[in-house]
């Protein structure tokens, strides 16, 4: 009986022992077996960066980048809108907030050479020109430099600018003299205004001058012409008729004087 406890004994302790090292076997062979631990890092994102994700990352900047184009272009045709809508009321320079000047100047500041900003900057340059032609026939040549000034300030390049001061020059050389009359008066035809043409009349005959009208209206121009032509007896008046907000009466001399 002892014999057979210690054969039983013996047993198990060497079934142990093959237990024991079948199991450090089996743990040795998973360790070979088992694939290597993912370094963090770098390594994970380059792992993650696959021809195909660059390629869709390249698609959406590509994508942001024509959708800020589209906004930017939508941005400045609004501002060019304003720029012409400024420039077909005369809004040149003023306001300083909305008017032509500020509109192109600030297109231009996105796009130096934006050809419709560039081109309404000389639109606003002639017709300050413009402005001044007419004010130089109206006798207003402190009106004419003004606006040659603002003019040279926009374009100082633009050849018009030149001209229009010889112009400005020649009609201050030609004027006997200029006449403003009270535009209220005028309209109600007073006694006043009939006696301010008289004198003006008188003047005319004189000195010979050709006469050019400013009326704010083409019946109120006729009628200061029908007053000194029957001022003036049997002498003929030589004279024009321009429509402008402040009437007037200028007195040309003869190119030979």
């Amino acid at each position: 009986m002892k014999i057979r406890e210690r054969f039983d004994v013996r047993f198990i302790l060497t079934a142990m022992r093959l237990l024991t090292t079948a199991s450090l076997t089996l743990v040795l062979v998973s360790c070979e077996l088992a694939p290597p631990e993912r370094e963090t890092g770098a390594t994970v994102v380059a792992e993650s960066e696959t021809p195909e994700t660059i390629s869709i990352a390249e698609q959406l900047a590509a994508e942001a980048e024509r959708e800020d184009a589209e906004r930017q272009r939508r941005y400045i045709a609004d501002i060019l809108y304003d720029g012409m809508r400024a420039l077909r009321t005369d809004r040149l320079m003023t306001p300083a907030e909305d008017s032509a000047y500020h509109y192109f100047s600030r297109v231009l500041a996105f796009e130096p050479e934006n050809t419709v900003a560039r081109d309404g900057m000389r639109d606003i340059a002639l017709r300050y020109v413009q402005l001044a032609d007419t004010a130089s026939r109206q006798g207003q040549f402190d009106n004419a430099e003004t606006f040659l000034r603002r003019a040279n300030s926009v374009d100082p390049e633009l050849p018009a600018i030149a001209a229009a001061r010889q112009t400005l020059a020649a009609a201050r050389a030609q004027t006997h003299s200029v006449h403003r009359l009270n535009n209220r008066e005028l309209s109600q035809r007073q006694p006043a205004v009939v006696q301010q043409l008289e004198e003006i009349a008188r003047l005319v005959a004189a000195n010979n001058t050709f006469v050019l009208i400013t009326a704010p209206n083409d019946e109120l121009g006729r009628w200061i012409y029908a007053q000194l032509q029957t001022s003036m007896a049997q002498a003929r008046l030589r004279a024009d008729i321009e429509i402008g907000e402040q009437a007037s009466v200028r007195l040309v001399l003869p190119r030979s004087s």
